[in-house]
């Protein structure tokens, strides 16, 4: 019994640490530009980054949690499997993420004028739009290694591969990549190489990928699994995504630069969890599936750890702000209170991470869908209050104020529902 803690304090480590180097490398891709670009351009390619990353979760439609909750209960050795699994996953994304791409097409020129002040080259715009499936296959292919308990190869296909893609681009255009906006090409080239690199750390199911073999699901009967899960997948970005774009929309190009930076430090903590997240569901899923009298102390067991991890980064980085922020560059020490309260809004969201994963396990997603959706209408009403009055504070409130919503309501609802508990087969949920 105490071979568990150990191992799961030790797997967490590892994909921290693995996490930490993504950190890194992506707050060294942010110095640069920030460092070499005017302050207005700095916020017009975090907006691009924004954009592009959350129309690409929204594409997904929840498949990659479909993908690791389903791989996860396979046992380890049913490689082929687990392999179908993936080619149908990639079937419904390519899909999926060309439907979107349309869409960016048609709304390009008004995203060009409301986002961007219609200083962005129009051909940039549209051409990041190919954004959405290369980074598509990033997210597929780290969400599968996850699924596969491969998690410090995940954490650095999701989070480095991106970045040290963007940083060699850099460095090869280092003459040019200021000028005639060619730092927004070079970010799409970016998420191209991330891509087809990411392939890479599947070599072991190579063999397994039969291109003339029929698929085991049809792109309906995936999406029919995938779409209840959906809302579980958006809202770890949605809220954060939406208060940059309505910055964007309400406030300038410089603003949304000074929000951006707070919001890349704040997710310094967001790493943190997604480390603790690769490590604990899939472990949860397997241990409700084969040992499930251990399920409550293992739940225990992970929820305190995301406490303590989570509430040492937080007071690390508070401690911090100001001297983090300067190193973009003094100017940006004026979103220091931005990030305190981002900071503190992600802890507080931070902790409804187990109790979230036992509405999947539960089959009881449509409740924790209900408490997602209403958190993020309090939070865009929030932001539209708050964004004229106190600028970009007032978008970091907004997110503080969903967030404790959320969080609350998913635990009463936790305790409330018994979620813990081995439902009898008769009132076990239906499956989603």
């Amino acid at each position: 019994m105490n071979q568990q803690p150990r191992s799961l304090l030790m797997i967490s480590l590892l994909s921290t640490i693995a996490r930490f180097a993504g950190v890194g490398l992506n707050f060294a891709v942010a110095i640069v530009l920030t460092r070499h670009l005017p302050m207005a351009e700095a916020g017009m390619v975090f907006m691009l980054m924004t954009l592009v990353t959350g129309v690409s979760l929204f594409s997904r439609l929840g498949v990659e949690q479909w993908l690791v909750r389903d791989v996860a209960r396979l046992p380890v050795e049913q490689m082929a499997v687990q392999a179908q699994h993936l080619r149908d996953a990639y079937r419904m994304v390519m899909v999926s993420s060309g439907i979107f791409m349309l869409g960016w097409l048609v709304f390009t020129p008004l995203v060009q004028h409301w986002l961007f002040d219609d200083l962005i080259k129009i051909e940039a715009l549209l051409l990041a739009g190919t954004g959405i499936v290369t980074f598509n296959l990033v997210m597929m292919n780290a969400a599968f290694l996850k699924a596969v308990r491969h998690t410090s190869p995940s954490i650095l296909v999701q989070n480095s591969l991106p970045a040290i893609s963007y940083m060699l681009l850099l460095l090869v255009f280092w003459q040019g990549f200021q000028h005639e906006q060619h730092y927004l090409w070079l970010y799409m080239v970016s998420l191209a190489l991330a891509g087809i690199a990411s392939f890479y750390w599947l070599r072991p199911w190579w063999q397994h990928f039969q291109p003339l073999s029929p698929p085991s699901l049809t792109i309906r009967e995936v999406l029919r699994q995938s779409l209840p899960l959906a809302p579980v997948s958006f809202f770890s970005f949605l809220m954060l995504w939406a208060d940059t774009l309505m910055t964007g929309w309400l406030l300038s190009n410089e603003d949304v630069a000074l929000f951006t930076v707070a919001a890349r430090l704040s997710f310094v903590s967001l790493f943190f969890l997604g480390a603790l997240d690769a490590t604990i569901y899939p472990r949860l899923l397997a241990i409700q599936q084969h040992q499930a009298a251990r399920l409550p102390r293992f739940f225990w067991q992970a929820t305190l750890l995301v406490a303590g991890v989570l509430g040492i980064v937080t007071l690390i980085l508070l401690l911090m702000g100001e001297i983090l922020l300067e190193v973009f560059r003094p100017e940006y020490r004026q979103a220091a209170s931005t990030l305190a309260l981002l900071l503190v809004a992600q802890l507080v969201r931070a902790l409804s991470l187990t109790f979230s994963f036992m509405f999947i396990i539960r089959a009881q997603v449509r409740f924790l869908n209900s408490l997602l959706m209403l958190a993020l209408l309090v939070n865009i009403v929030a932001n539209l209050l708050l964004i004229p009055r106190y600028g970009i504070e007032g978008a970091a409130m907004a997110t503080l104020v969903a967030n404790l919503l959320m969080t609350g309501a998913i635990a009463f609802l936790f305790f409330h529902k018994r979620l813990l508990r081995e439902p009898e087969p008769a009132t076990q949920g239906t499956p989603c």
